[in-house]
């Protein structure tokens, strides 16, 4: 697979066999995808892969969690998301739920997915990516999101499947309570990781793109066809 191959054939992974993930795969591909490039090399990533009893007692934290705050969404920033661009998150989960015959009206189907996100999935290893706090207002974050696509991409070479995903680190307390990590450190994003379920339905889903035409101009290119 070529580069061109990995980058189209990427996709959202929301259902996971159960098999573990040996750790020496997780290092090379942390490995490959700490090449990815940062603002003046300050590479601020950093990793913390968890699995087994860990990522167990994180899931069930999260669901307590998520419990505690009865409906309210306000710890994750994502849904202030407006116009078309809260347009097409809708649109991506009429698809999700056409795929797992989740109706409008079925709330209980409808929770029960919502909660998968907090679950990473049920994948069998997730790697968290944080930043010193000392960086935020740079381009710092912008760098994270760079190191998580080539993670995602990386790990299509080993037959991994990968969902990049705020859900599971939207309690920092319950991940720092068992890995850790200080609060001198903002917990970002999370990659779920693991070989994928080919029965799972959501998982036949490929999201939508734009078009390039509709969303990029083309400056100096005079008799040229684009």
């Amino acid at each position: 697979m070529n580069t061109t191959e990995a980058i189209r054939a990427r996709k959202s992974i929301r259902g996971y066999r159960k098999d573990p993930v040996p750790r020496k795969i997780l290092e090379d591909i942390l490995r490959v995808a700490a090449c990815s490039p940062s603002a003046l090399n300050t590479q601020p990533w950093e990793f913390t892969v968890v699995t087994g009893d860990v990522l167990d007692k994180i899931r069930q934290g999260n669901l307590e969690k998520l419990a505690a705050v009865a409906g309210s969404h306000s710890f994750l920033p994502r849904l202030g998301y407006q116009g078309i661009y809260k347009q097409r998150s809708v649109d991506l989960a009429v698809e999700i739920f056409k795929l797992m015959d989740i109706s409008r009206e079925d709330k209980a189907k409808r929770a029960a997915w919502m909660q998968r996100g907090f679950l990473f999935f049920d994948a069998p290893a997730a790697i968290l990516i944080s930043m010193d706090r000392a960086l935020e207002g740079t381009w710092a974050i912008f760098d994270l999101g760079v190191v998580a696509h080539a993670i995602c991409i990386a790990a299509l070479e080993y037959g991994l499947g990968t969902c990049i995903e705020d859900q599971g680190t939207a309690f920092p307390e319950v991940i720092r309570a068992y890995t850790g990590i200080p609060e001198s450190k903002e917990i970002v994003i999370a990659v779920a990781i693991g070989y994928p379920d080919e029965n799972f339905p959501a998982n036949e889903l490929r999201s939508k793109r734009e078009r390039v035409s509709d969303i990029t101009t083309w400056h100096g290119f005079s008799g040229e066809l684009c």
